[in-house]
């Protein structure tokens, strides 16, 4: 770069620091002036080197305590949790930000850290290097070698002797030929196995040649063809603004107040959500968030049966956090108030991620409730207007929408939307290729997968002190002289340990979990709570498969474990190549008593994907939701005083 270019560059850079908010509340993310903070403190303190490269860059929350005895106005603790990558070794540092200092310096576990693009590069020149490799492209009639790339096609670990403190990674080589905006054409049945610790290749996989079908997933107008003529124009406007208020990240709107911070790894995080009831602000959670995110494939042959993506714990590095920026009208209403986020380079410099996050309020023509009186001829009804946080993320060949929705009665929404590009590999025209997948596009197999949703909630109802109480519906038959045979009745109980919190709602045994505050009766009986209504599909793999006991998240729908602000991922701190038990499984196997204390609930929303046709080249957006309700919280419908408009 020029000297003049460097300079501009510079000054550039200085002024959007200037204009950078400084945090005001303890659960802000970090200020760009922070970050500068963070990497300053740790090369003065002679730990880093030229190789370092940092992964992770976020807030370090202070103990729950502290946070909620904080007033504005105090001051408040600022900490950043770092994770990088030197020498071929993970570390992991917290760094005090006003200092600035480093308080801890530790080792990652074994080969653990999350990918690079230095990592991605350095496999992908070791298959390419390998006579073996090359020999088998040759084989498939590549003669323009400029086109030709590879890809790690995941970080998987089945506990093989090779792969025990190592990373091993399965390598998948294509060409780029007649690609524009779809992905170049994998040479399918060649695989390298590349030990990228040890900087080899372990072996190579060729099943034979399959003709090349040409690029893959074109989506450009002239793949596409012509467009089809617009519908008249419906528009989303707010003339008056908007009626919530945000100051810094805190947001108040209708009865609902709450914070947010966009974190590098766990997206959205909303925190201290409180709802005002006849002039009290009463607490409902103190925070929640994604967790994490896995995705399994189901396909049985080498690479595809080692694919099982835990997207926030391996790949925030690689995605550069994993909010992506929204673009204006078509992904947000225009009128929405657009936030931005700070990420950093591997080198540990802050870049502005704009357009990360974005906050609206919406009606569609849907009521909050409605009545009709004197054979329908009288109708009451109140319009409903929902809040919206929402957040984008680009995992790869998938895109994700997350929203957080509040609603005027009291509930919390939670959906999460899958679209992009199915995976999919070349068919080899026998009977055996949709056995692990359909046939989407010719000569293109979509490979069956699961997404497994983690999201930690962190309920407080009406205090930190809560128990989980389970309603059973079972069947209850009726005596001989009772014309009615059976009804259903709902039968509580409470879970009195992590054991008896880890909990399945099937079709045939439904379950309804509540989260209630025995300290605070109800209006009318029992406890004041929060009811999680979701629904989720099982994992169908067996107990003693070894990608089910990485992901062991997904063998319950709900968990529920005592508050530790280090337990924020549910298959752990480092899923890449780790061993099975990490996060969930490890935190409950002293199954802790879970009855009057401050609890964590982790919900897992899961879906399985058998790709059809209609999904390709970019599948339709496919929403899956769960929602966070009350019951006996409120005295009455929170939402009956909405005006009439």
């Amino acid at each position: 770069m020029p000297r003049h270019a460097s300079a501009v560059a510079l000054l550039s850079l200085a002024a959007g620091i200037a204009a950078a908010q400084a945090p005001t509340h303890p659960l802000d993310g970090l200020s760009a002036r922070e970050h500068w903070r963070v990497r300053d403190a740790l090369v003065a303190s002679g730990r880093t080197d030229s190789t370092t490269q940092y992964l992770y860059v976020g807030l370090h929350e202070p103990d729950k305590a502290e946070v909620l005895a904080w007033r504005p106005g105090q001051r408040f603790r600022r900490e950043a949790l770092v994770h990088l990558v030197q020498g071929g070794r993970g570390y992991e540092a917290i760094v005090d930000v006003t200092a600035p200092s480093v308080l801890s310096w530790s080792d990652a576990p074994g080969q653990r850290y999350m990918t690079t693009d230095d990592e991605e590069a350095l496999a992908s020149r070791l298959a390419l290097a390998d006579p073996r490799v090359r020999d088998g492209i040759a084989k498939r009639g590549i003669t323009d070698w400029s086109l030709v790339g590879c890809w790690v096609a995941n970080h998987g670990y089945f506990d093989l002797p090779e792969e025990r403190g190592r990373r091993v990674v399965p390598v998948l080589c294509y060409t780029e030929q007649g690609r524009a905006l779809g992905y170049g054409e994998f040479f399918e049945g060649l695989v390298a196995v590349v030990d990228i610790t040890g900087e080899r290749v372990l072996r190579v996989i060729d099943t034979g040649v399959r003709p090349l079908s040409g690029p893959v997933g074109e989506y450009e107008p002239e793949a596409i063809g012509p467009t089809r003529e617009a519908p008249n124009r419906v528009m989303m406007v707010q003339p008056a603004g908007p009626s919530y208020t945000l100051e810094g990240h805190e947001v108040s709107w209708q009865n609902w107040r709450f914070q947010f911070r966009i974190d590098p790894r766990r997206g959205l995080v909303v925190s201290q959500v409180r709802y005002a009831d006849g002039g009290r602000e009463r607490s409902i959670m103190y925070q929640g968030s994604l967790s994490e995110l896995f995705v399994p494939y189901m396909d049985a042959n080498p690479p595809w049966n080692y694919q099982g993506f835990f997207d926030l714990g391996t790949y925030t590095a690689l995605f550069g956090g994993i909010a992506s920026s929204l673009e204006r009208g078509v992904e947000c209403p225009e009128y929405a108030t657009y936030v931005d986020a700070w990420v950093v380079t591997p080198r540990g410099i802050p870049r502005q991620r704009q357009r990360a996050a974005c906050l609206f309020e919406r009606h569609a023509g849907d009521v909050a409730w409605r009545h009709g009186r004197e054979g329908g001829n009288v109708i009451d009804a109140r319009q409903r207007t929902d809040l919206v946080l929402r957040m984008y993320m680009t995992a790869g060949n998938y895109d994700y929408l997350f929203d957080w929705v509040f609603r005027q009665d009291g509930t919390i929404g939670v959906d999460a939307s899958a679209t992009g590009m199915d995976a999919t590999k070349t068919a080899a025209g026998t009977v055996d290729d949709e056995r692990y997948g359909r046939l989407v596009a010719p000569g293109r197999v979509g490979m069956n997968h699961s997404h497994f949703f983690s999201f930690r909630l962190d309920l407080d109802v009406d205090g930190t002190a809560n128990s989980l109480h389970v309603d059973q519906l079972r069947t209850q038959r009726l005596p001989a002289e009772n014309p009615r045979r059976s009804v259903w009745t709902a039968e509580t109980v409470e879970a009195r340990t992590e054991r008896e919190g880890m909990r399945m709602s099937t079709m045939a045994a439904p379950e309804v979990w509540r989260m209630v505050n025995p300290s605070v009766k109800g209006p009318y009986s029992g406890y004041v709570g929060y009811q999680i209504d979701s629904h989720s599909a099982s994992p169908l793999l067996a107990t003693d498969d070894y990608m089910l006991r990485r992901g062991a998240f997904t063998e319950h729908m709900l968990w529920v474990t005592p508050y530790d602000r280090r337990h924020l991922y549910a298959a752990g701190d480092y899923p890449t190549s780790h061993p099975a038990g990490d996060g969930l499984p490890a935190w409950t196997a002293n199954n802790a008593p879970i009855v009057n204390r401050d609890l964590v609930a982790w919900v897992t929303m899961g879906f399985h994907h058998i790709p059809r046709p209609e999904d390709w080249p970019l599948m339709p957006v496919a929403t899956h939701r769960f929602e966070i309700r009350p019951v006996g919280f409120f005295a009455r419908n929170p939402a009956i005083d909405l005006p009439k408009r």
